[in-house]
């Protein structure tokens, strides 16, 4: 074994020593087997999470019949079809290292609490921040006030640890009865982690959150509009989105991109209103006992619709 793969064996035992008696319990379990899609009830059941729009706007009033989904493309009888079916179980992955230090933390503070006051009394939230260090600042849990408090403890400097906190907090979205959601925040690129981007979209696809970016522009310039007046233009440095773009779109989630992070609070009040468009869809697979990795495909029957799901789950 290679020093760095040494070093990367050792990474979650250095990480999870600082977090609480519950993360090490339920990192305990690694993320590619916490985090599966199916649970035991006398057979599998399978729980896909998915947004349908006709264009940008959801499309409401849908029911299991309208849908259609072939597991590994073998059609299959959707049990059920509805929305906010379950409570929401929220983590918070938030970039505190030392770019967004200033006006930029305190916008994100904003952010936070305009979520969290959209939140239901049955729903919970955990906040992970990550610069070069990756922190459970608190986990799941009803007490927004805790966590506001945390957060408004938090201080900005350092490296971005991106892939770290992403593998860490799928670790602790497995959460039965609930709907997982991620909503990651970065301004920049990784510098820190010990993981890599490929290791993190993988246990990504195999975990029951879906995961919403939040991107910020790097910069903005101005180009000219035809009617001679500038025009603000946001920048993004090479290859900025593109780690969150693949675990989005691995969970079925989507990346919101900000011209500024005074723009935070409406990008993290469009998550979770858009969130609670969505529908919670079950099956229980037929004629598809294969183990592995089985391939989802889902559509609305009749009609031009959009729909984002993830692409599958772990047998």
């Amino acid at each position: 074994m290679t020093p760095r793969a040494a070093r990367v064996a050792m990474w979650p035992v250095l990480l999870y020593s600082v977090w609480s008696v519950y993360s090490v319990a339920v990192y305990s379990v690694t993320a590619y087997s916490v985090a599966q899609q199916t649970f035991r009830s006398g057979v599998d059941i399978v729980r896909v999470d998915a947004l349908v729009t006709d264009g940008r706007k959801p499309i409401a009033g849908l029911a299991a019949a309208d849908f259609e989904l072939r597991d590994n493309g073998v059609v299959q009888t959707i049990d059920s079809a509805a929305l906010e079916s379950l409570p929401l179980s929220l983590i918070f992955v938030l970039d505190t290292s030392g770019s967004v230090a200033g006006d930029k933390m305190r916008h994100m503070g904003d952010a936070v609490d305009l979520i969290l006051e959209g939140l239901h009394a049955d729903d919970r939230a955990a906040l992970v921040t990550f610069s070069h260090r990756v922190w459970l600042r608190t986990p799941l849990m009803s007490d927004f006030g805790a966590l506001r408090k945390m957060m408004s403890s938090a201080a900005a400097a350092g490296g971005t640890a991106l892939h770290d906190a992403v593998y860490a907090s799928l670790a602790i979205s497995d959460v039965q009865d609930s709907r997982p959601l991620l909503v990651v925040f970065s301004d920049g690129l990784d510098n820190m982690s010990w993981m890599g981007a490929d290791v993190v979209e993988k246990a990504a696809r195999r975990a029951n959150a879906v995961i919403y970016g939040v991107a910020v522009a790097a910069d903005t310039t101005y180009r000219r509009s035809m009617s001679g007046g500038p025009i603000a233009v946001p920048q993004y440095t090479h290859g900025q989105t593109d780690f969150l773009d693949a675990i989005a779109e691995a969970t079925g989630g989507r990346v919101l991109k900000a011209d500024s992070t005074d723009k935070l609070p409406r990008a993290f009040d469009e998550v979770l209103r858009e969130f609670r468009t969505r529908y919670v869809l079950t099956y229980s697979p037929r004629r598809v006992d294969t183990p592995g990795w089985h391939r989802i495909e889902l559509k609305v029957k009749g009609r031009g619709a959009d729909v984002r799901a993830r692409p599958g789950y772990q047998r």
